[in-house]
């Protein structure tokens, strides 16, 4: 396979992140890493180790394209900068890999999209489940009807998040500290794999997601942040399936991802964030099918190797492109907009000093597992805590707003 020329913007951070995966999962005769690219590069983790193997370094982007080229630039940067840099490397002929989200908002999504269509270049968006064969297996059985009709998908998390995951600029914010859209969530960021993985397996499709017809939230803060860290999704497609995700970061304890995806004639199921968590479906028969894990790094790293392939032979498929996210962002966009966020109770939140400080609240780790095996939100199992859910209007919403952002701040000056 032809040897590509790949460049990284922001090598901090998931940027260094990525680097490791490159190091570790990814052939070394597959690519050349022509430019580490960050306006700090000197305080970045792997500064001696680049350096020691004469990596080439810049500040910017129009710094590094001004003096050379890259087959492959993998954009790992803050979100604000996701748009500006996508076409920056799209006009200098390079594909894209972009680390999730492709963009805060739907309208720099859509202009992304324009530049990809008039480029003639490919540009994958980092979900890494849409790349691993486990997912896309999985997807190819439930387009075939192997496991008949999909009736329910259903996700439960509870991730723990403790006081210094929010001691960050942008986590938890509507806007970064000189007013850039970020929107950070739990949909939004630590679970939104899950979000998006529930549009993408019933895409009809290689590289398309499921658009829901219908959506229902309640939303909940329990960190005392701008956004929520709690998130009771509910909805259904317009072939009838429904889907329900029960996700939190303030659970009184840590479990991680739990998939239940019921179809006519099979059950899919999976558990945890490594390479245990493999995926299974359970026939009607008895019969079961092993599609393997799709959480551990190699995993992760396919959408590295994927995208590296793509760039030595463009006629490869990306599975994961701006079409496909566009589901996801549209809920996430439409959320925001629309739903209000309500306080977790006071008297049942439990502020802990190990392992580090955090505040949890009481029960509820057990509630919204309730909620998982119910496919029910808070408000309709009746707990005293829930608040009313909020209907999300999805059709015909096509740009995000933010009227009622601005509005606030408006109040606050």
């Amino acid at each position: 396979m032809k040897t590509i020329n790949l460049a990284i913007i922001g090598a901090g951070g998931y940027g260094d992140y990525c680097l490791g995966l490159l190091e570790r999962f990814v052939d070394p005769e597959s690519y050349r890493l022509v430019a580490a690219i960050d306006p700090f590069y000197e305080k970045i983790p792997r500064y001696t180790q680049l350096t020691a193997q004469e990596v080439p370094m810049y500040r910017t982007p129009e710094e590094f394209f001004a003096a050379s080229s890259a087959d492959l630039v993998l954009i790992a940067s803050p979100i604000h900068l996701h748009k500006e840099q996508c076409l920056l490397a799209l006009r200098h002929g390079a594909h894209v890999l972009c680390e999730k989200p492709l963009a805060p908002i739907l309208q720099d999504a859509l202009d992304i999209r324009a530049a990809v269509s008039a480029s003639g270049r490919k540009l994958g968006v980092g979900f890494q489940m849409s790349f691993c064969d486990p997912i896309q297996n999985l997807k190819r059985d439930i387009q075939a009807g192997l496991l008949g009709a999909p009736k329910s998908l259903r996700t439960y998390v509870s991730w723990q998040r403790y006081d210094s995951y929010y001691n960050s600029p942008w986590r938890g914010h509507i806007r970064d500290a000189q007013g850039h859209w970020v929107l950070d969530s739990i949909l939004t960021n630590a679970t939104a794999h899950y979000l998006h993985n529930t549009c993408f397996v019933l895409g009809d499709r290689f590289d398309t997601a499921a658009m829901p017809k219908s959506l229902a939230v309640e939303l909940y803060n329990g960190k005392g942040i701008e956004t929520f860290d709690t998130a009771f999704v509910s909805g259904k497609f317009a072939s009838g399936c429904d889907f329900f995700l029960a996700l939190t970061h303030s659970g009184d304890r840590n479990v991680d991802p739990i998939l239940q995806y019921t179809f006519e004639h099979a059950v899919v199921t999976a558990s945890g964030n490594d390479d245990s968590a493999e995926i299974i479906a359970t026939f009607d028969d008895g019969s079961t099918k092993n599609y393997g894990a799709a959480l551990g790094e190699y995993h992760v790293a396919q959408k590295l190797r994927t995208m590296i392939a793509v760039a030595a032979d463009p006629s490869v498929e990306v599975p994961c492109t701006p079409d496909t996210v566009l589901p996801h962002l549209t809920m996430c966009n439409a959320i925001f907009d629309q739903a209000d966020v309500y306080p977790l109770p006071a008297d049942r939140m439990e502020h802990v000093s190990t392992p580090e400080p955090g505040v949890f609240m009481r029960g509820l780790a057990d509630d919204a597992w309730t909620c998982f095996q119910t496919g029910k939100l808070p408000s309709e199992c009746g707990f005293d805590w829930a608040h009313r859910p909020t209907n999300i209007r999805l059709e015909g919403y096509h740009a995000f707003s933010g009227e009622r952002f601005r509005k606030k701040e408006e109040i606050h000056i």
